[in-house]
């Protein structure tokens, strides 16, 4: 290293001959990098988990299919949980565990699949059962009658 390289550089400037982060006074490993400004850092409440651009919130608590929605809405001003790609169902199925969640869709008495952001259900997974609300676990997407208590998942954005 010459004596030019070990000069003393403003905070956060580049090693003018290899273009790598320099810290103050040009001391290798004080150097703290910024978040690049194309990452995302999560920004979920205490109690949820971040996931991509997502916070879940995963119940202790069981409630009918309708209160759970309601729970979601109010209190964090969520959804129950929208399943939007086999990414987002596998990471919900290894937090879950065998215990079945409400998720945010449903069938009005013969409807359409709607989930509660009101999208179209386009079938990209499967629905066993026959009821009008569906329930996640670590195995499966069913479905049950909405009355039943059960835990739930809320999602909302972490934007």
């Amino acid at each position: 290293m010459s004596l030019e390289d070990a000069s003393t550089t403003e905070t956060n400037s580049l090693h003018p001959n290899r273009g790598q982060p320099m810290g103050q006074y040009n001391c290798p490993g004080q150097y703290v990098p910024s978040v690049p400004s194309n990452m995302h850092v999560s920004s979920c409440p205490d109690d949820w988990i971040g996931y991509q651009t997502k916070c879940y919130f995963i119940s202790k608590k069981t409630k009918n299919w309708t209160l759970a929605q309601s729970f979601c809405s109010k209190h964090h001003g969520a959804t129950l949980a929208l399943l939007e790609s086999k990414e987002d169902m596998v990471f919900l199925k290894q937090h879950v565990g065998r215990a079945e969640h409400w998720i945010g869709l449903k069938n009005e008495d013969g409807q359409t699949w709607k989930w509660s952001n009101g999208k179209e259900f386009n079938n990209w997974f499967k629905l066993t059962g026959s009821k009008n609300c569906p329930f996640l676990n670590s195995t499966e997407v069913g479905s049950m009658e909405c009355e039943k208590n059960l835990h739930w998942i809320c999602s909302k954005s972490s934007i």
